[in-house]
């Protein structure tokens, strides 16, 4: 893996097949991830750290792949937040402060995803924002699924009155949509520093008016995905009983 021109580029926020919604498998993804010249992934699937842990173990046997930042969107009762440096199962339906409990006693990072994506599922309710700001270590103004500039411009402004240090991610959960939207550090990133640096850094992202017009449609299928793939499974284990 080589350094590019601008630094170390960090996408914080993606899903593979083990998300109920995700079409890649976690080697997909970190191929993808290699193509576009990204140098760290994280892997954030929907309440379980499966795809993660299977990215982690195939990142430390191919060496030319992105380093791999284990992690977990988990579902709260009041939306959506990520833990990073998470190799451990949360529950899911716990309150956002229990949830946060539980990331850090892991050691793990809380990352708060498009606070500002009014009509996205799972975005934190606008009652909770201000708990999950306080709680957050990093707040995602670039989301490569965003579905305007606005949700970004609003998350952005969060970011800089909680004094939080503005990050992004792909959050990607088709093909064409890795490598959307990320960080670049001037250094690689360790769990210790990677909230200074990601201050420090620059985000960086390809969303376009093209971009967000595809995001509507992508995510206007998602509960298409998501039913088929519980019908999938329901068959499956019809047929294995």
């Amino acid at each position: 893996m080589t350094l590019s021109d601008s630094g170390f580029k960090l996408d914080l926020h993606n899903h593979t097949a083990y998300s109920l919604d995700g079409l890649m498998s976690p080697r997909e993804l970190l191929a993808l991830g290699r193509e576009r010249g990204l140098h760290y992934l994280a892997v954030t699937d929907h309440n379980t750290v499966e795809g993660a842990l299977e990215a982690l173990a195939l990142a430390e046997e191919d060496r030319s792949l992105p380093r791999v930042i284990p992690g977990v969107e988990v579902s709260t009762r009041a939306g959506e937040v990520i833990g990073l440096f998470v190799e451990t199962e949360i529950p899911s339906g716990l309150s956002l402060a229990e949830t946060v409990e539980q990331i850090r006693a892991q050691g793990g990072l809380v990352y708060l995803p498009h606070p500002c994506d009014r009509l996205r599922r799972g975005a934190v309710s606008k009652r909770a924002r201000g708990e999950a700001l306080q709680l957050a270590d990093l707040v995602e103004v670039a989301n490569g699924r965003s579905l305007s500039k606005f949700a970004g411009l609003r998350s952005t402004r969060l970011a800089q009155r909680a004094a939080r240090p503005a990050a992004a991610g792909s959050d990607a959960h088709r093909p064409r949509e890795v490598g959307q939207a990320y960080v670049v550090v001037d250094r690689p990133p360790t769990r210790e520093d990677l909230v200074s640096l990601v201050r420090a850094g620059t985000v960086v992202h390809r969303l376009g008016l093209r971009e967000y017009a595809m995001n509507w449609v992508v995510q206007g299928l998602a509960p298409f995905t998501r039913a088929r793939r519980r019908l999938a499974s329901v068959w499956a284990r019809r047929l294995a009983s």
